[in-house]
């Protein structure tokens, strides 16, 4: 499926040779926000793991086609996704459910806060949501919406506003899973700290370890 006119797609590799120690690597957005770890969440996007010897290559791929949807948690935190509606920052829709089956719904949307994307509430329940990006998947018509943030227990009648930083922070982390929420911040120091939407169309990253002092950073290479 292709991309809409004017949206912003980075396509990121990774990329790994005979690093001397399996490592893995976890991918989040977690930048600061107001509400943080409170009433916002941040979800993990992709986590890769990447063999001792040998060479090894991870793809993964963002775009700015945000949406709201309706969020469900799993076992082990891990979060789930259904009906999404796609909206821009400036933009607000409200939640309802049809009558008939208690589907969710997403009204059209209207103008609402400069800068930042909101939905209300109006289900009449309490709702799980998520803030998605939405990444083309092959072979099929629609693309697939990517949780990034969660809302836990939006109360009917309430509105959930978010202002999107597009701030990827990687980690070297093994203990987490993709889709999985934080409910705290991760207890270590991340080795790279990007604004997506500067970095070029196609970037590719090396990951290297130190022998000595086993530490790892990403550098940016040619494609």
């Amino acid at each position: 499926m292709s991309t809409p006119s004017g949206t912003i797609v980075r396509n990121l590799t990774f990329q790994s040779d005979d690093l001397g120690q399996e490592t893995t690597i976890l991918l989040v957005f977690d930048a600061d926000m107001e509400g943080l770890y409170d009433t916002i969440y941040p979800v993990v996007w992709k986590v890769f793991t990447f063999p001792a010897t040998g060479s090894c290559r991870c793809d993964v791929t963002y775009t700015d086609n945000l949406a709201f949807a309706k969020a469900d948690i799993l076992d082990e935190n891990l979060v789930q996704t259904f009906t999404d509606f796609k909206l821009k920052p400036g933009q607000q829709t409200t939640m309802s459910l049809e009558d008939d089956d208690d589907t969710p719904s997403f009204s059209l949307p209207v103008n609402g806060t400069n800068g930042y994307l909101t939905v209300e509430n109006k289900t009449g329940l309490l709702q799980d949501l998520a803030l998605c990006f939405s990444v083309p998947t092959p072979y099929i018509a629609r693309s697939e919406p990517v949780p990034a943030l969660f809302f836990k227990e939006v109360e009917d009648g309430s509105k959930v506003t978010a202002q999107w930083k597009p701030v990827l922070r990687i980690y070297v982390k093994s203990d987490y899973q993709e889709t999985e929420v934080l409910v705290d911040a991760i207890n270590s120091t991340a080795i790279l700290e990007q604004d997506i939407h500067r970095l070029f169309r196609n970037t590719a990253f090396n990951l290297e370890r130190d022998p000595l002092i086993g530490s790892c950073k990403l550098t940016k290479t040619k494609m």
